[in-house]
């Protein structure tokens, strides 16, 4: 859900909040994955997507993409550390441990926002 408030660091939270979910998503592929033959693990660019995101964030308004996001945030291949013996490449606990914290992440990020539109809201009451 898109709030659109003008406020660059505001759209900063929600970007997050939707990379994390995205990322939860991919892990969750990983771990529905881990017994299939062959399959390599994926896992988001996000360090790639944050810069993009930050970048577009520090523009003024007029100047930032029409939908207020930055570019699609990629999934890529995992590098290999353990392969199976079916060439699978899934390591369940560190799917498992990415998970916690993708989740922790987004609750920080969720906890951000609202402290940030309860700053927003007090800030409009008091200028009444």
């Amino acid at each position: 859900m898109k709030i659109s408030t003008g406020d660059n660091i505001t759209n900063l939270l929600q970007s997050f909040l939707d990379v994390q979910s995205r990322r939860s998503e991919v892990i969750a592929g990983n771990i529905a994955n881990a017994d299939t033959p062959g399959y390599v693990a994926k896992e988001l660019d996000f360090d790639s997507f944050l810069r993009e995101a930050a970048e577009q964030s520090s523009l003024p308004a007029s100047r930032q993409n029409a939908q207020g996001q930055t570019s699609e945030m990629r999934v890529v291949d995992q590098p290999t550390t353990v392969i199976g013996i079916d060439g699978n490449t899934v390591d369940t606990g560190r799917e498992m441990a990415d998970l916690a914290q993708a989740g922790g992440s987004f609750n920080f990020g969720a906890k951000m926002l609202q402290s940030r539109l309860r700053l927003l809201r007090t800030a409009i009451r008091e200028g009444k």
